[in-house]
């Protein structure tokens, strides 16, 4: 961290090395930022947040449905106040939460719906609608977000507890919080 601000004679001795150094590094220097989380951040700073948007202008509703999938022993009555709690209405979510329900679910169906805002993920099967190749449903869903090839598709999130995979209503509320916070669920008006 630099203790005073440059002069102007260093900041261009500074830029001319940038200058230099970019051209090479740039797909180093994206792929790193972006698998930190910080691309946006960087785009920010050099003032090229425009690049980031999405040129087909697909985007899910923030006050969409959130789609929560997986077995847990919570009722679904518990994780819609939890949901309440946070200004978001019950009608808001769509439940699959046992193992046969995640199983059937298809993923599909929600492809390019942006009334669907987000998919929150618990303990399933391995097999199921939508797993192709890969070695689980929640591998096939993570594989779509990490290629980036998300265009169309919810936000999808794991909820996690002690060794894996698991739906509480602490993680419940914290990934809802989590996602409200950086403007993915928007809460309800009314609620």
């Amino acid at each position: 961290m630099l203790s005073n601000k440059l002069s102007s004679e260093e900041l261009l001795e500074l830029e001319d090395k940038i200058v230099r150094e970019i051209p090479g590094r740039i797909t180093e220097i994206l792929t790193r930022t972006n698998r930190s989380g910080e691309l946006e951040e960087l785009l920010r700073l050099l003032g090229l947040s425009s690049l980031l948007i999405n040129e087909s202008g697909y985007k899910p509703y923030t006050n969409g449905k959130i789609v929560v999938v997986g077995a847990t022993k919570v009722k679904k009555t518990d994780l819609e106040g939890v949901g309440k709690q946070l200004g978001i209405s019950k009608g808001r979510f769509e439940f699959y939460l046992d193992y046969d329900a995640a199983k059937k679910h298809n993923f599909r169906n929600m492809l390019f719906k942006p009334i669907f805002c987000a998919i929150l993920l618990g303990p399933m099967p391995h097999s199921g609608h939508g797993k192709g190749d890969s070695g689980s449903v929640v591998a096939a869903l993570e594989s779509v977000v990490e290629l980036e090839n998300v265009e169309g598709f919810p936000r999808v999130e794991r909820l996690e507890g002690g060794q894996g995979l698991k739906i509480t209503k602490s993680n419940f509320r914290e990934k809802l919080q989590q996602l409200i916070d950086e403007g993915v669920i928007e809460p309800d008006l009314s609620a």
